[in-house]
């Protein structure tokens, strides 16, 4: 890849896609983007992305972004969905589709597809996955992101990279900002007695190693990506409690507790009309002694892009929040003093 080059983006208006946009553009790449709604791009306005109507559940739309692409990236999928068939739309026939195009119309373009770590499973016996590892996810989610892998490596002679986030977190992030939001209101939940372990990425980390599988090219390699520090839940309890100006409390969560949440927060979602953020899937995910994984291979190979510490990016997402008035510090506000774009 050499700067100028066309790369073509799903889910560039989302959380993590926005900041593999901006990456992208800041290394000097040319961006065409996919979006439902061009006129209303979220993240991606001002940023001279170029836009192309679509969805990745959608065939006949695809063709047009990754026409004279020199690499594709697919970041779009669901992360909540009310059964296992609308995650298999979007995350599985979704990669497929996005394959499909590029053998039509970028046949030489490099893949580059962000999975998930629900791909590859929880830790068994607590030792790190490793990408070699049989896969063995725990829910709805993470096999539809096992079959949108497949539907990539089977795809014969095609270049490919696929990467693997842990829980992503850092600034625009709209579902673990209520760890945040909490702490800002005075407590800070530890999660089922805070021993289990578990292995995050700051956003900005998760774009390096995007860029990075793009330098290196596609070579059929899969990675995890996530900072190798290994967290347990009270650790980030506590992380998350140093933040605001008064320290809040910390309060314990017994695992019976979440997965009675997670019960009755799937019953009512069906009254609803979107799909469920917490349900019994996700509270089971939750409650996995060990979501850790061996990056070290990813670190070697794609440039070491994982280089935020939790510490360090919790509080340039706490900062960034504020900024932004996303939640509000009880002790008075906290000056910036981090780069929080």
């Amino acid at each position: 890849m050499r700067r100028g080059d066309l790369v073509a983006l799903t889910g560039g208006t989302g959380f993590v896609g926005s900041h593999v946009a901006h990456a992208l553009l800041a290394a000097g790449y040319r961006v065409r983007a996919l979006a439902r709604r061009p006129e209303d791009p979220g993240w991606l306005k001002g940023t001279g992305a170029e836009l192309v109507k679509g969805d990745v559940r959608d065939a006949a739309t695809l063709p047009a972004l990754v026409e004279d692409a020199s690499a594709v990236v697919h970041v779009a999928g669901k992360t909540s969905a009310r059964s296992e068939a609308e995650y298999m739309a979007a995350n599985a026939a979704g990669s497929a589709n996005v394959v499909a195009a590029v053998r039509k119309s970028a046949p030489h373009a490099h893949v580059v597809l962000v999975s998930s770590q629900a791909a590859g499973g929880p830790s068994p016996n607590g030792a790190p996955v490793r990408a070699a590892d049989p896969p063995r996810p725990v829910s709805s989610y993470g096999r539809s992101k096992l079959a949108g892998e497949e539907a990539v490596r089977n795809e014969p002679g095609l270049a490919f990279t696929i990467l693997r986030p842990s829980a992503v977190y850092g600034p625009r992030e709209t579902a673990i900002r209520d760890l945040f939001v909490a702490a800002s209101r005075g407590f800070v939940p530890v999660l089922a007695g805070g021993a289990a372990r578990i292995q995050m990425v700051y956003a900005g980390d998760a774009a390096r190693a995007v860029l990075g599988a793009l330098e290196r090219g596609g070579r059929g390699e899969t990675f995890f990506v996530a900072h190798p520090e290994v967290l347990e839940y009270r650790g980030i309890a506590e992380t998350l409690a140093t933040l605001p100006s008064r320290r809040p409390w910390l309060v314990p969560i017994p695992a019976a507790a979440i997965r009675a949440a997670g019960i009755l927060a799937g019953v009512l979602s069906t009254f609803g009309k979107g799909p469920p953020v917490f349900n019994g899937e996700k509270a089971n995910e939750l409650l996995q002694s060990a979501w850790i994984c061996d990056v070290s291979d990813a670190q070697a190979a794609l440039g070491q892009p994982f280089r935020t510490t939790f510490a360090v990016g919790a509080r340039l997402t706490w900062e960034w929040y504020l900024e932004r008035g996303w939640i509000s510090d009880r002790g008075g506000k906290i000056p910036v003093t981090g780069d929080t774009k």
